[in-house]
Order: C-alpha cells, then sequence, then structure tokens
C-alpha cells in the first residue's frame, strides 16, 4: 500500500465532510488491492428538531500505471419514509475538491449551494447551484446554476430582515458563508422590543431569503414591514426582480465566456 497515497485520500475524505471514520476501512481496501471499491456512509444532519438521514457510497478506483487510488466521486441518497420520495445524486470530484457531504445533503433537500467552479477552458467563475427536478439519461437531476448575471445578492437579500446575528461585520460575514454552504440556518429575528427565533435559506432562483418559524412554516419573501401595533408584510418590488428581462434568463445557465451557448451542464 502506498501510505503517502493513503494519507492523501484520508485528507480529502476529511475535507468532503467525511470525517475519519472510514480510514480504517480504506487503508484495508487499499492494502487487498482492489482495482475498484465502495465505501458506504451514513450521516445525519438537523433540519430543525428533526433530523435526516443520508447515505453516501465514496467510489475509490486504481491508476493502470501505478498503485496510486483516486476518490472519484460519491453517491448521495436522501432517505424518507416513503422510498418514492428520496432523491439520490452522483458528486464528481476533481482534483480532491468538490461538493461536500454537508453540501450534497442541502442540494438533495432542494436548497442552493455557492460554489466557484471551471468552465471548460479552465477560467474559475462563480455560481449558485441548486437540483432539478429533471433528470439526464445518468440518473442525476440537472443542475440548475444561477450566476452573478442573474443579480441574486445574499448578504443584501439578509439585510432586509431585522437579523440579530447581522449586528456587526464579522456576524454578517459568518452568516453570508453558512448560506452559501446552502444551510437552513438558524437566526433571532428582532422587532418591535421582541425576538423570535427563525430558520432562512438563500433562494437564488427568486432572489431573496426564503424564512421558516419554529414549526418550519413558510413565513414571507421580500421586505417585511412593521407600523405601530399590527404588522405588514409587503412584497419586494424591486427593480431587481421586475427589470429582468428575457435575455437574462438565458444567460442564467451559461457560464461565463459563453454566453450564446445552450444547455451546459455544471461540473460539479
Amino acid at each position: 500500500m502506498n501510505k503517502e497515497n493513503a494519507e492523501f485520500l484520508k485528507e480529502r475524505l476529511f475535507f468532503l465532510g467525511f470525517g475519519d471514520k472510514l480510514n480504517a476501512e480504506l487503508e484495508k481496501k487499499m492494502q487487498a488491492g482492489e482495482e475498484k471499491f465502495k465505501l458506504p456512509m451514513l450521516a445525519e444532519f438537523s433540519k430543525g428538531d428533526k433530523k435526516d438521514v443520508v447515505e453516501f457510497s465514496i467510489d475509490f478506483g486504481k491508476s493502470k500505471q501505478n498503485d496510486m487510488y483516486f476518490l472519484n466521486s460519491y453517491r448521495a441518497t436522501l432517505a424518507k419514509p416513503d422510498p418514492e420520495q428520496e432523491r439520490s445524486q452522483t458528486f464528481y470530484i476533481n482534483k480532491g475538491k468538490g461538493i461536500t457531504a454537508k453540501e450534497a445533503y442541502n442540494l438533495l433537500d432542494g436548497r442552493a449551494v455557492h460554489k466557484e467552479l471551471t468552465n471548460k477552458e479552465g477560467q474559475p467563475y462563480d455560481a449558485w447551484l441548486m437540483l432539478n427536478a429533471k433528470k439526464e439519461e445518468n440518473g442525476n437531476h440537472k443542475v440548475q446554476q444561477y450566476h452573478s448575471a442573474w443579480g441574486f445578492d445574499v448578504e443584501k437579500s439578509l439585510l432586509k430582515h431585522p437579523i440579530k446575528e447581522l449586528k456587526d461585520a464579522a456576524g454578517t460575514a459568518e452568516l453570508v458563508k453558512s448560506m452559501q454552504k446552502g444551510n437552513l440556518q438558524p437566526v433571532t429575528f428582532a422587532r418591535n422590543g421582541e425576538e423570535e427565533k427563525m430558520y432562512i435559506e438563500a433562494s437564488p432562483k427568486d432572489r431573496t431569503i426564503n424564512v421558516y418559524n419554529e414549526g418550519m412554516q413558510k413565513q414571507f419573501q421580500g421586505v417585511r414591514e412593521h407600523k405601530g401595533q399590527g404588522e405588514k408584510i409587503q412584497e419586494s418590488n424591486s427593480k431587481n426582480t421586475e427589470d429582468k428581462k428575457a435575455d437574462t434568463k438565458e444567460k442564467m445557465n451559461e457560464e461565463p465566456g459563453e454566453r450564446k451557448a445552450k444547455g451546459r451542464k455544471a461540473s460539479v
């Protein structure tokens, strides 16, 4: 077994969010010299006061030129009581980088993740990713991309709400980072001298932040105004929504520098 290779793979597993629980089994498989093998793993993720379970199957392959192994991809399945409602997706690893285990859960649970990607020319670009209900021939859900031209600014959307955690630059940066990972983030709404626990998630498709109460009931979209003892919910009429024309919608799924190309696939 190539020990240096084994240590590298352990490091990749750790930074992809799989921890170190698979290390012993990884070494065992590598010592056996198998050409290809899979490592299964179950992980729990919190959603409010509940837990979701994701089944992972991580794929490894051996080089034909030497004894080096590579972490190629992993399959993630969000378990549901009704198997018909389960969602699965294969996430590919490029040079040890890719969607983390937590980000995979967030995508499978319907939320958006912000990632730095690379186009066919090797140029980096940023985009929000979401899984489409439609599936491709390989069984994967199509990946919807929302680029900067789409006009979603997560920090500006956060600042429209009375979120206590936005009191300073450090708190704002931490919250933005969590939203970019696709997390359903617990926050405190401070209004009319009272505090209330809420959950928020990024919604790049609608250029806004979705808000849920402790019972995970969706509260509103847009800007909420408070007048006296009553509260009035007002939908945001920002030009950011109204002025986005059809040409911008066409650009939504295109990589920078190739706006005329249609139907481009995301590299995840």
